[in-house]
């Protein structure tokens, strides 16, 4: 298997001291503690702490099959990138991903260059030809999403509800 480097090159660091490596159990930590940030907190479907933590636990496991990277400044942790890869053949072109940055390191490039590792990493470890996403409907990361060439595929507007309101999301996918 590659090291977690070679899914990063050097012309693609924006910020001195920003590496990638492959996610570790101890990773669970920095995730809980992104996910619980009350910035971040709205974009992801889990409604309390309990919730946060069954999908740390479903994240970090694929830290066993070295399908999920974390970006490290300076050695901490910012950023984390997990490919849900399955075991089914039928499945084993394809995967969807999660993303997530800490919320001070947002607007740095550490989500481009999380972006870049992982669809290297699909393309050269796991041989996947496409990889694809699910967004809140008005979640700025789209932005980041079109700009690496994903292409919404479809929508579903009742997804979340909140007290009252229903929050949509967006599918979108790319081919590698």
């Amino acid at each position: 298997m590659s090291e977690p480097s070679a899914f990063a090159q050097d012309e693609e660091q924006v910020i001195p001291g920003l590496t990638v490596r492959y996610t570790q159990l101890q990773d669970a930590e920095h995730l809980k503690n992104w996910l619980l940030d009350p910035e971040v907190s709205g974009w992801f479907p889990m409604a309390n702490e309990a919730e946060v933590e069954d999908a740390v636990r479903r994240w970090i496991s694929f830290s066993r099959v070295k399908s999920s990277l974390t970006a490290e400044l300076d050695g901490v942790p910012c950023g984390l990138v997990t490919l849900y890869v399955q075991g089914y053949k039928k499945l084993q072109h394809q995967s969807e991903f999660g993303i997530i940055v800490a919320s001070g390191m947002r607007n740095k490039g550490i989500g481009s260059f999380l972006m870049r590792s992982m669809m290297r990493l699909a393309k050269e470890q796991f041989r996947l030809e496409l990889v694809h996403l699910q967004v809140y409907a008005e979640n700025p990361a789209i932005r980041l999403y079109k700009r690496f060439g994903f292409r919404e595929f479809g929508r579903q507007t009742h997804w979340i509800k909140e007290t009252d309101r229903y929050v949509g999301r967006i599918f979108m996918e790319r081919f590698l």
